[in-house]
Protein backbone atom coordinates (compact mmCIF):
# COMPACT_ATOMS: atom_id res chain seq x y z
CA UNK A 1 0.00 0.00 0.00
CA UNK A 2 1.36 3.50 -0.79
CA UNK A 3 1.11 6.38 1.61
CA UNK A 4 0.50 9.66 1.56
CA UNK A 5 2.06 12.61 4.38
CA UNK A 6 1.53 16.17 4.76
CA UNK A 7 2.67 18.83 6.80
CA UNK A 8 1.56 22.15 7.32
CA UNK A 9 4.28 24.74 8.00
CA UNK A 10 4.82 28.77 9.06
CA UNK A 11 8.26 30.20 9.79
CA UNK A 12 9.90 27.14 11.01
CA UNK A 13 12.88 27.00 8.92
CA UNK A 14 15.61 25.93 11.87
CA UNK A 15 13.40 22.67 12.13
CA UNK A 16 11.81 22.43 8.65
CA UNK A 17 14.44 19.95 7.37
CA UNK A 18 14.53 17.49 10.43
CA UNK A 19 10.73 17.51 10.59
CA UNK A 20 10.66 16.19 6.61
CA UNK A 21 13.49 13.85 6.83
CA UNK A 22 11.12 11.69 9.47
CA UNK A 23 8.44 11.97 7.23
CA UNK A 24 9.87 10.90 3.90
CA UNK A 25 9.19 7.38 4.43
CA UNK A 26 6.21 8.18 2.72
CA UNK A 27 5.90 7.33 -1.12
CA UNK A 28 4.08 10.96 -1.55
CA UNK A 29 5.15 13.94 0.72
CA UNK A 30 3.07 17.27 0.42
CA UNK A 31 3.99 20.36 2.65
CA UNK A 32 1.68 23.63 2.82
CA UNK A 33 3.06 26.05 3.77
CA UNK A 34 0.98 29.11 5.35
CA UNK A 35 2.84 32.13 3.89
CA UNK A 36 6.49 31.56 5.42
CA UNK A 37 8.28 34.86 5.39
CA UNK A 38 11.46 32.85 6.41
CA UNK A 39 13.15 30.15 4.20
CA UNK A 40 10.92 27.35 5.42
CA UNK A 41 9.25 27.17 1.66
CA UNK A 42 12.70 26.92 -0.01
CA UNK A 43 14.04 24.51 2.41
CA UNK A 44 10.77 22.33 2.15
CA UNK A 45 10.78 22.02 -1.68
CA UNK A 46 14.07 20.03 -1.50
CA UNK A 47 12.59 17.06 0.64
CA UNK A 48 8.82 17.50 -0.46
CA UNK A 49 7.07 16.55 -3.66
CA UNK A 50 4.79 19.61 -3.43
CA UNK A 51 4.77 22.44 -1.27
CA UNK A 52 1.16 24.76 -1.54
CA UNK A 53 1.13 27.86 -0.53
CA UNK A 54 -1.82 29.31 1.52
CA UNK A 55 -2.61 32.47 3.58
CA UNK A 56 -1.74 32.52 6.89
CA UNK A 57 -3.83 31.78 9.70
CA UNK A 58 -2.93 31.08 13.40
CA UNK A 59 -3.25 27.42 14.00
CA UNK A 60 -2.71 24.02 12.07
CA UNK A 61 -6.40 22.89 12.72
CA UNK A 62 -7.67 25.16 9.96
CA UNK A 63 -5.73 23.40 7.30
CA UNK A 64 -5.03 20.46 8.05
CA UNK A 65 -8.72 19.12 6.34
CA UNK A 66 -7.33 20.93 2.93
CA UNK A 67 -4.36 19.53 3.20
CA UNK A 68 -5.64 15.48 3.90
CA UNK A 69 -7.72 16.57 0.70
CA UNK A 70 -4.36 17.12 -1.20
CA UNK A 71 -3.08 13.40 -0.81
CA UNK A 72 -3.54 11.00 -3.05
CA UNK A 73 -3.37 7.28 -1.10
CA UNK A 74 -5.47 5.91 1.55
CA UNK A 75 -3.10 5.88 4.22
CA UNK A 76 -2.32 9.36 5.96
CA UNK A 77 0.47 10.50 8.20
CA UNK A 78 1.00 13.61 8.94
CA UNK A 79 2.68 15.92 11.28
CA UNK A 80 3.33 19.77 12.44
CA UNK A 81 6.03 21.50 11.48
CA UNK A 82 7.57 21.49 15.23
CA UNK A 83 7.08 17.53 15.44
CA UNK A 84 9.41 14.93 14.23
CA UNK A 85 9.50 10.98 14.26
CA UNK A 86 11.53 8.85 16.18
CA UNK A 87 13.60 6.50 14.18
CA UNK A 88 12.07 3.64 15.75
CA UNK A 89 8.66 5.25 14.78
CA UNK A 90 9.82 5.37 10.65
CA UNK A 91 10.47 1.66 10.51
CA UNK A 92 7.25 0.71 12.55
CA UNK A 93 4.65 2.84 10.48
CA UNK A 94 6.42 2.52 7.06
CA UNK A 95 5.63 -0.93 7.76
CA UNK A 96 2.32 -0.86 9.72
CA UNK A 97 0.69 1.07 7.14
CA UNK A 98 2.09 -0.65 4.06
CA UNK A 99 1.02 -4.10 5.55
CA UNK A 100 -2.33 -2.24 6.66
CA UNK A 101 -2.83 -4.13 10.32
CA UNK A 102 -4.77 -1.10 12.11
CA UNK A 103 -6.83 1.66 11.57
CA UNK A 104 -5.65 4.51 13.36
CA UNK A 105 -2.01 4.35 15.25
CA UNK A 106 -1.77 6.36 18.38
CA UNK A 107 1.81 7.81 18.69
CA UNK A 108 3.43 8.79 22.21
CA UNK A 109 3.99 12.25 22.29
CA UNK A 110 7.43 13.46 23.92
CA UNK A 111 7.07 17.20 24.42
CA UNK A 112 10.11 19.19 24.63
CA UNK A 113 9.33 22.42 26.36
CA UNK A 114 11.79 24.60 27.31
CA UNK A 115 14.13 22.86 25.01
CA UNK A 116 14.17 19.58 26.88
CA UNK A 117 11.72 16.36 27.72
CA UNK A 118 11.34 14.85 31.18
CA UNK A 119 9.39 11.98 31.89
CA UNK A 120 8.16 13.28 35.58
CA UNK A 121 6.94 16.60 33.75
CA UNK A 122 2.58 17.20 33.72
CA UNK A 123 2.51 16.07 29.97
CA UNK A 124 3.76 12.71 29.62
CA UNK A 125 2.51 10.24 28.91
CA UNK A 126 0.44 11.58 26.11
CA UNK A 127 -0.35 10.04 22.56
CA UNK A 128 -2.24 11.66 19.40
CA UNK A 129 -3.14 9.89 15.98
CA UNK A 130 -0.34 10.51 13.67
CA UNK A 131 -1.29 7.74 10.86
CA UNK A 132 -4.81 6.69 9.90
CA UNK A 133 -6.60 4.90 7.06
CA UNK A 134 -8.49 7.69 5.06
CA UNK A 135 -12.33 7.65 6.54
CA UNK A 136 -11.36 6.39 9.61
CA UNK A 137 -10.70 10.01 10.79
CA UNK A 138 -11.78 13.40 11.05
CA UNK A 139 -9.88 16.39 11.36
CA UNK A 140 -12.00 19.20 13.67
CA UNK A 141 -11.37 22.93 13.87
CA UNK A 142 -10.88 23.34 17.82
CA UNK A 143 -7.49 24.09 18.51
CA UNK A 144 -5.79 21.36 20.35
CA UNK A 145 -8.51 19.12 20.08
CA UNK A 146 -7.06 16.94 17.58
CA UNK A 147 -10.05 15.15 15.43
CA UNK A 148 -12.39 12.74 15.96
CA UNK A 149 -12.33 8.83 15.05
CA UNK A 150 -15.06 7.68 12.88
CA UNK A 151 -17.07 4.63 12.98
CA UNK A 152 -15.16 1.19 15.03
CA UNK A 153 -11.84 1.57 13.55
CA UNK A 154 -8.98 -0.25 15.11
CA UNK A 155 -6.52 1.69 16.92
CA UNK A 156 -2.60 0.76 17.22
CA UNK A 157 -1.41 2.47 20.30
CA UNK A 158 2.79 1.24 20.72
CA UNK A 159 3.90 1.25 24.20
CA UNK A 160 5.28 4.54 25.63
CA UNK A 161 8.46 3.03 26.45
CA UNK A 162 8.63 1.33 23.29
CA UNK A 163 10.66 4.11 21.67
CA UNK A 164 7.73 4.69 18.60
CA UNK A 165 6.71 8.69 19.67
CA UNK A 166 6.94 11.93 18.01
CA UNK A 167 8.95 14.81 19.42
CA UNK A 168 7.08 17.79 19.59
CA UNK A 169 10.38 20.58 19.84
CA UNK A 170 8.11 23.33 19.74
CA UNK A 171 8.49 25.90 22.87
CA UNK A 172 12.61 26.33 23.30
CA UNK A 173 11.98 29.19 26.41
CA UNK A 174 9.46 30.98 28.19
CA UNK A 175 8.83 33.50 25.95
CA UNK A 176 8.43 31.45 23.14
CA UNK A 177 5.74 29.98 25.10
CA UNK A 178 4.35 33.29 25.76
CA UNK A 179 4.33 34.16 22.01
CA UNK A 180 1.81 31.15 21.51
CA UNK A 181 -0.57 31.63 24.47
CA UNK A 182 -1.20 34.85 23.32
CA UNK A 183 -1.98 32.97 19.87
CA UNK A 184 -4.17 30.38 20.88
CA UNK A 185 -5.91 31.77 24.20
CA UNK A 186 -7.33 34.15 21.34
CA UNK A 187 -9.08 31.45 19.41
CA UNK A 188 -12.16 30.92 20.82
CA UNK A 189 -12.73 26.91 19.87
CA UNK A 190 -10.01 25.16 21.84
CA UNK A 191 -9.71 21.98 23.70
CA UNK A 192 -9.80 22.53 27.44
CA UNK A 193 -10.02 21.14 30.67
CA UNK A 194 -10.64 24.60 32.16
CA UNK A 195 -14.03 24.84 33.35
CA UNK A 196 -14.80 29.15 32.48
CA UNK A 197 -16.77 30.62 35.22
CA UNK A 198 -16.87 34.44 33.66
CA UNK A 199 -18.34 35.76 37.25
CA UNK A 200 -16.25 34.35 39.51
CA UNK A 201 -12.47 35.00 37.69
CA UNK A 202 -10.42 34.53 40.84
CA UNK A 203 -12.20 30.91 41.52
CA UNK A 204 -11.32 29.87 38.20
CA UNK A 205 -7.68 31.10 38.57
CA UNK A 206 -7.01 29.17 41.56
CA UNK A 207 -8.52 26.30 40.58
CA UNK A 208 -6.37 25.77 37.07
CA UNK A 209 -3.45 26.65 39.43
CA UNK A 210 -4.60 24.24 41.68
CA UNK A 211 -4.71 22.15 38.60
CA UNK A 212 -1.84 22.42 37.29
CA UNK A 213 0.29 22.28 39.88
CA UNK A 214 -1.15 19.14 41.27
CA UNK A 215 0.56 17.35 38.98
CA UNK A 216 3.54 18.22 40.54
CA UNK A 217 4.94 15.46 42.57
CA UNK A 218 6.43 16.46 46.13
CA UNK A 219 10.17 15.86 44.77
CA UNK A 220 9.26 17.90 41.41
CA UNK A 221 12.47 18.70 39.99
CA UNK A 222 12.74 22.82 38.94
CA UNK A 223 12.02 21.87 35.68
CA UNK A 224 8.89 20.23 36.23
CA UNK A 225 7.36 23.10 38.37
CA UNK A 226 8.61 25.14 35.89
CA UNK A 227 6.77 23.79 33.21
CA UNK A 228 3.46 23.43 34.97
CA UNK A 229 3.47 26.90 36.23
CA UNK A 230 3.81 27.60 32.50
CA UNK A 231 0.63 25.73 32.02
CA UNK A 232 -1.22 27.44 34.28
CA UNK A 233 -0.59 30.86 32.76
CA UNK A 234 -1.50 29.91 29.55
CA UNK A 235 -5.20 29.52 31.05
CA UNK A 236 -4.75 32.04 33.23
CA UNK A 237 -4.65 34.22 30.23
CA UNK A 238 -7.52 32.76 28.78
CA UNK A 239 -9.60 33.12 31.67
CA UNK A 240 -9.19 36.89 31.19
CA UNK A 241 -9.49 36.59 26.98
CA UNK A 242 -12.63 34.55 27.76
CA UNK A 243 -14.03 37.79 30.11
CA UNK A 244 -13.54 40.29 27.59
CA UNK A 245 -15.00 38.61 24.40
CA UNK A 246 -18.05 37.66 26.92
CA UNK A 247 -18.13 41.21 28.31
CA UNK A 248 -17.56 43.09 24.67
CA UNK A 249 -14.42 44.14 26.57
CA UNK A 250 -12.88 46.95 24.27
CA UNK A 251 -9.62 48.32 25.61
CA UNK A 252 -8.31 50.02 22.15
CA UNK A 253 -11.61 51.90 21.94
CA UNK A 254 -11.20 53.04 25.94
CA UNK A 255 -7.77 53.95 25.27
CA UNK A 256 -8.95 56.21 22.13
CA UNK A 257 -11.31 57.83 24.58
CA UNK A 258 -8.82 58.52 26.72
CA UNK A 259 -6.64 60.13 24.03
CA UNK A 260 -9.79 62.24 22.44
CA UNK A 261 -10.40 63.65 26.12
CA UNK A 262 -7.38 64.48 26.83
CA UNK A 263 -6.58 66.44 23.41
CA UNK A 264 -9.96 67.85 24.64
CA UNK A 265 -7.95 69.17 27.94
CA UNK A 266 -4.87 70.33 26.19
CA UNK A 267 -7.45 72.48 23.58
CA UNK A 268 -8.98 74.06 26.49
CA UNK A 269 -5.51 74.63 28.79
CA UNK A 270 -3.99 76.24 25.68
CA UNK A 271 -7.37 78.83 25.47
CA UNK A 272 -7.37 79.53 29.13
CA UNK A 273 -3.67 79.78 29.52
CA UNK A 274 -2.18 80.58 26.34
CA UNK A 275 0.75 77.72 26.99
CA UNK A 276 1.34 76.11 23.52
CA UNK A 277 0.59 72.20 23.40
CA UNK A 278 0.84 71.39 19.97
CA UNK A 279 1.51 72.63 16.46
CA UNK A 280 1.93 76.12 17.61
CA UNK A 281 4.54 75.55 20.10
CA UNK A 282 6.44 72.86 17.75
CA UNK A 283 6.03 76.40 15.47
CA UNK A 284 8.31 78.16 17.29
CA UNK A 285 11.09 76.19 17.31
CA UNK A 286 10.99 75.40 13.81
CA UNK A 287 11.50 79.44 13.54
CA UNK A 288 7.97 79.56 11.51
Amino acid sequence: MKISGFVISYNREKLIETCLRSIRFVDELIVVDKSSTDATAASALRLADHVITVPWSPTVEETRAFALEQCSHDRIVFLDDDECFSADAIVYLDRELREGKADLYAIACRHHILGRHEEDAYYWPERHVRAFRRGTFRFGATVHGGGRIEGRALVAEPAFDSGICFHNISHADTATWIEKTNRYTAHPDRSSTMERHPDDLLATARAQIDFWLGKCSSDATPYSQSVAILRAVYDLVDIVKHWEQKEGYDGQALFQATCRQLQDDFDQLERRTGIATGLAKRSLFDGR
